[in-house]
């Protein structure tokens, strides 16, 4: 019988600017903290450039946190209060651990918004 595989809890959402590399390398250290990601080429949203369909497809799937190094990207105003766009800057080099840090602190920042409402 084969062993199930572990369900992640999926809270972030790499568009298409953020590389294959990088990308798998948070993937799998969010995976051994029991967290997972979605890569936009790797998803349903392979193709799409809308930002607006993004958004629903996350909102749909209960994505919190949408990451891009695109810096003229901007959420539409229907979805401000639920979802937030992370502009990740350094490109390539920039450490796993710096950017696991800047996805968990955002992370804590809307969750504390919540209870605070």
């Amino acid at each position: 019988m084969r062993r199930e595989r572990p369900r992640y809890k999926t809270l972030f959402f790499f568009d298409r600017t953020v590389p294959r590399e990088l990308y798998y390398k948070v993937q799998k250290r969010l995976n051994i903290m029991g967290y997972g990601a979605v890569w936009q080429p790797n998803s349903a949203m392979r193709g799409v450039r809308d930002i607006e369909e993004i958004c629903k497809y996350c909102r749909a799937r209960g994505i919190r946190i949408i990451a891009s190094f695109y810096r003229d990207l901007k959420l539409p105003k229907q979805f401000e209060g639920e979802l937030l766009l992370i502009h990740l800057k350094g490109g390539r080099h920039k450490s796993v651990n710096k950017i696991i840090t800047r996805l968990f602190l955002t992370l804590h920042s809307i969750k504390t918004e919540d209870e605070g409402k």
